[in-house]
């Protein structure tokens, strides 16, 4: 898409209309949950600037003629990929410094970052079709030429991700727990891997491809956090036992104090007040 003399790529503008819908669905959480969310994004949204910045700018680093041939060139021409690569750098460095400073569990952000994630892909699956490979089956898509079905990608996407929003959504209560994050790094992404082999893309490494390779160490990092998580959870459960266990004890204590207190006023209350009132 042009607009003037600048040039949008659809699948860019494809992924910032899903990460968008994913931004406004992770601040309609917090404002759900606590006040330090807001916060959260806040830095987020700082570090997404300074990656855009810095693989914008990275022309003028890569090619610095442009500034004394063509100052105002570097508006119009996109970012080179290591300028991409420094800007992530930078910003998940920014995004960790800030978030350290917050205080916040990183559970929390992990279980809002895969609400908003879930969110994105549902929105990019229904926004961009996608077609794999050839297929025979009746719910196959065919583009131009009718005798050639390919598979829907983006509809198998949407079969997986779906019921884990629903599961998302039954469990809201669970927030900040880890289960979110690690539930979607398994389950979901199992699916996704599946769903990737019904896709026509060169292979990487092996026998996978990139994406495929992507979807695994995804597994592997949610089993380790599962057991992590595994972990924390008796820890957390045997801490509030004891903090329940002191509020009762709390509790008897000031009833058996409330019991003192009775055995020295009178039975009757209103003969109490009538004395008072007669003094």
């Amino acid at each position: 898409m042009q607009f003037g003399p600048f040039m949008i790529r659809v699948d860019w503008l494809v992924l910032a209309v899903s990460g968008f819908a994913g931004f406004i669905a992770m601040q309609w959480m917090c404002k759900r949950t606590v006040i330090q969310g807001r916060l959260i994004l806040d830095q987020f949204s700082s570090a997404l600037l300074w990656i855009f910045m810095i693989w914008k700018l990275s022309p003028l680093i890569s090619t610095p003629s442009l500034i004394i041939n063509h100052p105002f060139l570097w508006l119009t021409m996109p970012g080179t990929l290591m300028g991409w690569w420094i800007g992530l750098i930078v910003g998940s460095f920014y995004l960790y410094r800030a978030w350290y400073r917050l205080g916040v569990s990183w559970w929390f952000i992990g279980d809002l970052f895969t609400f908003g994630g879930v969110i994105t892909y549902i929105t990019y699956s229904v926004i961009a079709w996608q077609y794999g490979g050839l297929t025979h089956l009746p719910w196959g898509i065919s583009i131009n030429n009718p005798e050639f079905n390919y598979h829907p990608i983006n509809v198998y996407r949407l079969i997986i991700l779906l019921p884990m929003l629903i599961w998302i959504w039954k469990h809201a209560g669970q927030i900040g727990s880890g289960k979110w994050l690690t539930t979607a790094l398994k389950f979901p992404i199992m699916g996704l891997m599946i769903v990737s082999f019904f896709d026509s893309q060169p292979k990487w490494l092996l026998l996978l491809s990139s994406e495929q390779m992507v979807y695994l160490s995804l597994m592997l990092l949610g089993i380790g956090l599962s057991l992590r998580n595994g972990r924390r959870t008796p820890t957390l459960n045997s801490k509030k036992k004891e903090e329940g266990q002191n509020d009762t004890s709390g509790i008897l204590q000031s009833h058996s104090r409330n019991l003192d207190i009775n055995q020295i006023r009178p039975e009757n209350p209103r003969e109490e007040k009538k004395s008072f009132l007669s003094n």
